[in-house]
Order: structure tokens, then sequence, then C-alpha cells
């Protein structure tokens, strides 16, 4: 049985305990990168105000991708933030990296506090590689743990990928271990988050 279906629809369900609260705008820094045996990743976000600069770095079986981008937040009243703007990347394909690629990048975003902790949702959308990626998290503050589904592609690739991720004390650092489901391939990571 192929359990990305069942996880489309738990992607959405945690996507829409996102409209229980209000959206929050907020400056901070986010940075991410996973290890697999054939895929690694790197993010990172740095928020000032309506302001947003974010890198996206990926190496997987077959090609790598380097995009960056700067977006404007658009608060949507209280469903949730739009963020808007130009990006720039390149891609390489059997071992020869491209052109720059200009593109827009789109995306929507909540977080929402609640009792047991948050939850938050995120859809983005990249003219590059035609690119899209979606995610929801449910985190648990007591534990200090938290649970994330994500789907996303491109022209070039498409993963599905579950994740727990622990936080380390009080401070911003949480280590990473998950399953990505199409390559059947286990990885580990960490973040830093300072929203």
């Amino acid at each position: 049985m192929n359990p990305v279906p069942k996880m489309k629809q738990v992607t959405i369900g945690v996507m829409c305990l996102t409209t229980l609260a209000l959206p929050a705008l907020a400056d901070g820094f986010f940075l991410q990168t996973d290890a697999a045996r054939d895929t690694r990743s790197l993010v990172a976000t740095v928020a000032k105000g309506p302001w947003n600069f974010g890198l996206n770095l990926s190496d997987y079986e077959g090609g790598s991708s380097a995009i960056t981008s700067v977006t404007y937040a658009f608060p949507l009243g209280e469903v949730a933030v739009l963020k808007l703007g130009p990006s720039i990347g390149l891609l390489r394909e059997n071992g020869a990296w491209g052109d720059p690629e200009p593109g827009v990048k789109l995306s929507l975003d909540r977080y929402a506090a609640m009792p047991f902790g948050s939850v938050y949702g995120l859809i983005e959308l990249n003219s590059i590689d035609a690119a899209w990626f979606v995610l929801a998290q449910l985190t648990l503050q007591q534990p200090g743990l938290s649970f994330e589904l994500s789907d996303g592609g491109s022209d070039s690739y498409r993963e599905t990928t579950i994740a727990v991720q622990k936080k380390l004390s009080d401070g911003p650092v949480s280590l990473r271990f998950g399953y990505k489901l199409r390559s059947e391939e286990v990885f580990i990571g960490f973040n830093i988050n300072t929203f």
C-alpha cells in the first residue's frame, strides 16, 4: 500500500488546525539542514519586519539546486500571511550547472499557538523549475517535540518526508530525525529557529 495519499490527508488535517488562531509576523532567523544517503538540503530564512530573505540548497540523486529569494509579507487578516517576491536559482542536471534563472516565489503560512504548543502550516510555490512545497507541523511544548509532514517537488525532483524533532534545552536548536518516503531513506539533521 502506498502511504503517500494517507500522508496528504494528514497534512491537510494539520493545516486546517492552523486556522484556529491568528497569524503572526515575527523577526527571526531559521536555519535547517538534513542529510541522508543520497540527499542533502539546507534552508535558511531571515525575517525583518515584512521582509524575508531565503536560501534553499538541495543535492539529490541526479541534480542539485541553489535558490535565493526576497519576499514581502502581506498579512491576510486573521487567516494567514502571504509572501511574494523575486527569486533566482541555479540548477544542476547531468553534471552541468545551468544559467541563472529568475523566478517568482509565493508562499502562504500560518503559525497558531495552542494550549499544548503550536501548529504551523506552509505552502510555497516558485516558478523556478515549477517548484512547490507543503508542510504541516505539530509541536508539543512540554516534551519539546515536533512532528512534521512535508511534500514537495519540481520538474526534476519529488519527495514526501516524515520528521520528528527534539528541542535541546531552552535554546533555539533542535535535532531532527526522519524518513523520506519516495527515496526510502532515513535522514538526520538539526535546525536553529529564533522565531
